[in-house]
């Protein structure tokens, strides 16, 4: 990219920005993360954003080259069933803000970090072309995924009318280092990892072990982004799916974290506890075709490093 101010990384310190910034930054780019509320020693440096404010939105973007829109607020389970709107709000105005700002900002490159909610339900991976705008999102995902729908046109619409190439990318679910793994806040991989790793026995899993999921190693994501700003093989406005392409079952993902923290308890599933979509997987034909068939990280060796960050990371404290 040109040389005015390098690549913003909105939201530095979490999961997906943490290590983009890390790849964006072995790649040669110039890189800049900011931080919000995240206590961890190694993020002190970062610039300190609250994107929710405009003003920071337009200042943290000013001279840029390209940004990536990786800042949001994040609820686990827990949290989304007790509030299921409570995000939305404050991710309408960093992610609208953040677009606003960059078009104001002449910035040339912008990544939206979208999700795979946006689609209608299906019972097979579905493709980007696929989605219905007027089929409703799954109830479960009513509020995320009607957000990310408009995000993705008004990300598109700053491109047709501001000349902003903006670039759409709607993983499944991320995993990796710097996930969270707090009980509140934590997905289902982080959560079943954390419990695994203390050692419950029996292990309990809410819900039917049917239930079938695309779970994406964060470090692809990173490699996608870092292709669609220091390249030209993406176009922009055209959403692509990240995603293993390899769908499992939870049942099958329980046995895979048991085994990759080398725990053997008794599991059970109950099935009177609530799930969400019984089948959420994507197509990852585009994937292939724009990022050139890069390799996908296989389940067992992006559970094996995950899990070691998060030894490694417990120890710190």
């Amino acid at each position: 990219m040109g040389a005015r101010g390098g690549i913003l990384v909105a939201g530095g310190t979490g999961l997906i920005g943490a290590n983009t910034a890390r790849r964006l930054a072995g790649l040669g780019a110039d890189v800049t993360g900011t931080r919000h509320a995240s206590a961890r020693p190694e993020f002190a440096a970062l610039p300190k954003f609250d994107f929710t404010n405009f003003e920071d939105c337009l200042e943290a973007t000013r001279g840029r080259d390209g940004l990536v829109i990786s800042a949001a607020i994040s609820h686990g389970a827990a949290e989304n069933k007790a509030n299921p709107t409570g995000a939305t709000l404050p991710n309408l105005r960093i992610m609208a803000g953040l677009l606003e700002a960059a078009a104001r900002n002449r910035v040339r490159k912008v990544v939206l970090l979208s999700s795979s909610t946006v689609y209608q339900p299906a019972a097979h991976p579905i493709r980007e072309d696929e989605l219905d705008l007027n089929q409703p999102v799954h109830a479960a995902y009513r509020s995320v995924g009607n957000l990310y729908r408009y995000l993705e046109q008004l990300a598109a619409g700053y491109g047709e009318i501001y000349g902003l190439s903006a670039y759409i990318l709607r993983p499944t679910s991320v995993y990796g280092p710097y996930d969270s793994f707090d009980p509140q806040k934590s997905n289902v991989l982080p959560a079943l990892i954390r419990r695994a790793c203390a050692g419950e026995d029996p292990f309990m899993v809410w819900g039917s072990p049917d239930v079938v999921r695309d779970f994406v190693y964060v470090a692809d994501v990173a490699d996608a982004i870092a292709a669609c700003l220091l390249t030209d093989d993406v176009p922009p406005a055209t959403p692509v799916n990240l995603c293993s392409g390899a769908p499992v079952t939870i049942g099958q993902a329980v046995a895979a974290v048991l085994a990759a923290c080398g725990r053997s308890p008794e599991v059970v599933f109950d099935a009177d506890k609530p799930t969400t979509i019984p089948y959420r997987a994507v197509d990852g034909g585009r994937r292939n075709r724009y990022f050139h068939g890069s390799p996908v990280t296989p389940l067992p060796e992006g559970l094996r490093q995950t899990i070691e960050w998060y030894l490694a990371d417990l120890n710190k404290e």
